[in-house]
């Protein structure tokens, strides 16, 4: 198959299945440096390769708040123009956890002297623990713990230009069969379809400084759209200093520092909302991520 007629049938498969089921993924505020864990073929924006690590806490203080991971790597295949990957992503809730593992492939075509589109396939396995024996093993509600896991499959498109821009659609996971419907009336997962549109670009000020506008936009059927944007100001390329904002009125603050090839970000969310208890839960919520950019003398903005 040419490599045209790949990007197309990829393409095709992905609008086509728009309103399959899926299991639900969370978004975190640090999309715009990690984005490969929402659209694997954002991981084609660092063609030699790179791996990133990101944690997530939040309501700090509270019992079974939610706490995420998420782990994603890639190398370069370079006698298929493409990269092969891995995503693996843990979070958990009170008596509820799940974790996912899936390898990925993405390629491109370049459409332009400087624009490339491309697209990703990935399949992986999602597991679901749900300890409901714990509430109160006396009620026929909370009787039964639940233990299910399913295959997944994942598909992405990106519109991108090396260190200059990039926007794009994934859908990155389609359960193959539904899990925890033995708790339906108890989890509190959703389990239903997401899909993520995404984008950001870099702007040179001058010498000195860049700015990177982003954005992440989030559907989930019969669910209000999630959409988040942010802007980061880096100083000599060294560090950044950022605000997101989502729609939901959280607001983040974001720092990132640049060391070679090491990139570390952190993340402090807040809530404007006027409730005084929805402020004081929201306003304990952390973000710290790293990654390593193989192949290069500096970690890169985009």
């Amino acid at each position: 198959m040419s490599d045209i007629k790949f990007i197309s049938v990829v393409t095709i498969l992905l609008l086509g299945i728009i309103v399959a089921k899926a299991q639900q993924a969370p978004t975190y505020n640090q999309y715009a440096n990690q984005p490969t864990a929402l659209n694997p073929t954002a991981s084609l924006l660092r063609p030699d390769g790179e791996v990133a690590l990101l944690g997530r806490k939040q309501w700090v203080g509270l019992e079974g708040a939610p706490t995420s991971y998420w782990m994603t790597a890639h190398l370069p295949w370079r006698q298929f123009g493409a990269a092969v990957g891995i995503n693996v992503r843990h979070e958990s809730l009170a008596i509820e956890d799940a974790t996912e593992l899936s390898a990925f492939l993405a390629k491109s075509v370049r459409i332009s002297e400087k624009e490339s589109l491309a697209v990703s396939m990935s399949l992986g396995v999602s597991f679901y623990n749900g300890s409901f024996s714990q509430v109160d093993p006396g009620d026929p509600a909370f009787r039964s713990d639940i233990r299910e896991q399913t295959a997944l499959m994942g598909l992405g498109v990106l519109l991108y230009r090396p260190e200059g821009y990039y926007i794009g659609l994934s859908m990155p996971r389609l359960a193959l069969s539904d899990l925890g419907s033995g708790g339906e009336i108890n989890r509190q997962y959703n389990f239903s379809n997401q899909y993520h549109v995404m984008g950001g670009a870099l702007f040179p000020l001058d010498q000195s400084f860049d700015i990177k506008p982003a954005f992440l936009a989030s559907y989930i059927p019969g669910v209000p759209l999630q959409a988040d944007l942010s802007a980061t100001l880096y100083v000599q390329k060294i560090a950044g200093l950022g605000l997101n904002a989502r729609t939901n009125r959280d607001l983040s603050a974001l720092l990132e520092i640049m060391i070679g090839p090491l990139k570390v970000g952190y993340s402090y969310q807040f809530n404007s909302n006027d409730n005084p208890l929805k402020r004081r839960i929201d306003n304990a919520t952390h973000e710290v991520g790293i990654s390593y950019r193989f192949g290069n003398t500096k970690a890169g903005l985009l």
